[in-house]
């Protein structure tokens, strides 16, 4: 088995350029060897929507390193390494917060445990809470914990290989239909993902910039949760537009809802601006799901990176 390091960001607001702590879970043969937690300064404000989600405020990061001051740190473990992530979203903020604060970006390989157990395990739920309970993984105590969600990630990578016939990753991931790991380099982006004719590399693309339409035809709807459900958004998303996330959830056979309604299956919850929401930090979508939860609970409320987790290839 190759070794290997699990990265993964929290944000303070919907700037992928905010990360606000950053786990790294590094194996080899199989085996956890070391890991790194660190909070990290964004320099930016939070949003009440991302403290939510992962319990860091403020204050907490006051006197925490910026980006640029721990990246070395976090070089030393990706540089000349395999990385494992759970959806695009990591390597968004790795690249996007490089690209800000002007450090120099190294080559490295990648794997997306999420898109690898889309095509390894059709017809489940593939959020990384969800594959942790089907391979049961045991000792994983907190999700949106940076450090714990790397180690997640890892052991999940690992709990697929040993399922499987193989005894690397490069050859579970090829029998699945992949010719080669994904590359990121300063200039050039090779995603991870299914290719009949092999990957070719192209001009860099940001992270979020490969999820686009031109490339919804290599998903198997059915094999998403998005068809056939009816889905509302709430909050500015990150990593896409609201017009482009209605072309997505079009595509992918679902029903774009601009209204949340006793039929709403998914309401899809971005960063609400407090001005709007007022000192709860709801949305008037927010508190009519939960009305209606109260009495029927059909409403999934999830947040971006969990509807990313959902269309992603």
């Amino acid at each position: 088995m190759e070794n290997f390091v699990a990265i993964d960001f929290e944000t303070a607001n919907e700037n992928a350029y905010s990360p606000c702590s950053v786990g790294i879970a590094e194996f080899e043969n199989g085996k956890l060897v070391d890991s790194f937690y660190s909070l990290i300064n964004p320099e930016q404000e939070f949003s009440p929507m991302n403290i939510f989600v992962h319990g860091i405020h403020p204050e907490d990061v006051e006197n925490a390193p910026t980006y640029k001051e721990i990246y070395p740190k976090i070089q030393s473990y990706i540089s000349n390494n395999l990385i494992v992530s759970h959806s695009a979203f990591d390597r968004n903020v790795l690249t996007k917060s490089s690209n800000y604060y002007d450090v120099d970006f190294i080559n490295v390989e990648f794997i997306d445990t999420l898109t690898l157990s889309r095509r390894l395990l059709p017809g489940v739920h593939h959020g990384l809470s969800q594959m942790i309970q089907h391979y049961k993984i045991e000792n994983i105590t907190e999700f949106h914990n940076a450090l714990e969600d790397a180690k997640a990630c890892g052991l999940l990578a690992i709990a697929m290989l040993e399922v499987s016939d193989y005894s690397t990753i490069f050859e579970l991931v090829n029998d699945a239909g992949y010719k080669s790991f994904g590359k990121i380099t300063p200039t050039k982006y090779i995603p991870f993902t299914l290719s009949r004719h092999g990957s070719t590399p192209i001009k860099f693309l940001n992270a979020d910039d490969i999820l686009s339409r031109k490339n919804l035809h290599k998903i198997n709807i059915n094999e998403t949760r998005i068809k056939d459900k009816n889905i509302a958004f709430t909050g500015k998303l990150q990593s896409m537009t609201r017009n482009e996330a209605e072309v997505i959830v079009s595509d992918l056979g679902g029903n774009f809802q601009r209204t949340v309604t006793l039929s709403t299956n998914i309401l899809v919850v971005g960063l609400e601006d407090p001005r709007v929401v007022g000192p709860d930090g709801k949305s008037n979508k927010i508190k009519k799901a939960e009305h209606i939860n109260s009495k029927t609970n059909n409403i999934e409320v999830i947040d971006e990176k969990e509807f990313i987790q959902m269309i992603s290839r």
